[in-house]
């Protein structure tokens, strides 16, 4: 009984003090329903268009193209973010430990034109299930330049979200694939679905055959 009442008298000492509370005033209503408001791919991806993106709570991004794989393959990214680029002969990757943030771009030895969006995802997912890997695809989405599969992984560090693509070239093809924290796919995710979906529109001058 002493822990109930205990409870309750917590329960009541609340409700008094936010009683007490003087109410926001619509300013400020206003500012803080500004700040909670997540934006949408189609805003975040005009923004992409435009240079820049910024997010309600103020943060703020410079979009670049930048040149990877000796300069075969330029992608969009997003300015002094990145440690790297690291490269190798055939990948590149670029990472933001402090968000939690990767960009990796690949080049591959034979084209995609013939392999379906279904065919290369259920080679993805069971390639994963063979290394021990779960995955969970969430969104298929096949462009005029690039298809993408948005998926959900466990880590360690807790589940991510990535964003795997492929460019359609005549010569071969071009692989990526975006990550972040899935608490952040309404931010960081969404902002590397726009850069994607922008790849798509700027493509094909976007990948050189060599």
């Amino acid at each position: 009984m002493a822990y109930i009442d205990e409870k309750i008298a917590l329960l009541e000492r609340e409700a008094r003090r936010q009683k007490a509370e003087p109410a926001p005033n619509a300013e400020e209503q206003e500012r803080r329903q500004e700040y909670d408001r997540r934006l949408t791919l189609e805003e975040i991806l005009a923004m992409v268009r435009e240079g820049s993106v910024t997010f309600p709570d103020g943060e703020s991004f410079e979009i670049v193209m930048r040149k990877t794989l000796s300069g075969r393959v330029t992608i969009l990214s997003v300015r002094d973010i990145f440690r790297g680029p690291e490269e190798n002969e055939g990948a590149a990757a670029l990472v933001d430990n402090e968000r939690g943030i990767s960009q990796m771009v690949a080049l591959a030895d034979r084209a995609i034109i013939n392999e379906s969006i279904g065919q290369w995802k259920k080679r993805m997912v069971d390639g994963m299930k063979i290394m021990g890997l779960y995955t969970e695809v969430t969104c298929e989405k096949v462009l005029e330049n690039l298809d993408y599969l948005i998926y959900r992984m466990p880590t360690a560090k807790g589940w991510t979200y990535n964003i795997a693509f492929r460019m359609k070239t005549e010569g071969g093809m071009a692989a990526g694939n975006y990550n972040c924290y899935e608490k952040d796919k309404e931010t960081y995710g969404l902002l590397l679905e726009a850069l994607v979906v922008r790849l798509n529109e700027i493509l094909p001058d976007g990948v050189q055959n060599k």
